[in-house]
C-alpha cells in the first residue's frame, strides 16, 4: 500500500508494499537467484535476500519470466535486507558511478 506523501520523511518517492518473489541476477550469464521484494518505489526497492552475498551492481527481475527487469546498485544492507537504487542505462553508458559504486568495469557488463 502506498504511503501518504506527507509521511515520506526524507524520501523523495512513494514506496509501495509489494511483498512478492523476485529474482536477483548477479551477472549477465549467471543463474537467477530467488529473493523477496518487500517494497518498491520509482527509484529503488527493499529486498529480502537471506544470507546471499549481493554484488554492488546486479540485475533484478520483477517477474519470473524476466519481462520486467531493472539494473540495481546496492545502497545498504541490514542483516537479510538490502536497499537498492535503480540505475538508468544512461548512467551506465556515461560511466556515472551510482552512490556507493566505484567499480566501472562491473557496470559495463550490464550496459551491453
Amino acid at each position: 500500500m502506498a504511503r501518504d506523501r506527507k509521511d515520506l520523511g526524507a524520501r523523495k518517492f512513494v514506496r509501495v508494499d509489494l511483498r512478492k518473489p523476485g529474482f536477483l541476477i548477479p551477472a549477465p550469464d549467471a543463474p537467477w537467484i530467488e529473493c523477496y521484494i518487500l517494497d518498491i518505489s520509482e527509484n529503488g526497492a527493499c529486498l529480502d535476500v537471506g544470507d546471499l552475498a549481493v554484488p554492488r551492481v546486479f540485475g533484478l527481475s520483477l517477474t519470473a519470466g524476466g519481462e520486467v527487469r531493472r539494473i540495481c546498485t546496492l545502497i545498504w544492507r541490514r542483516g537479510e535486507l538490502v536497499g537498492v537504487r535503480f540505475v538508468s542505462a544512461r548512467e551506465l553508458r556515461n560511466g556515472v558511478a551510482p552512490p556507493g559504486e566505484p567499480d566501472t568495469a562491473s557496470r559495463k557488463a550490464y550496459a551491453d
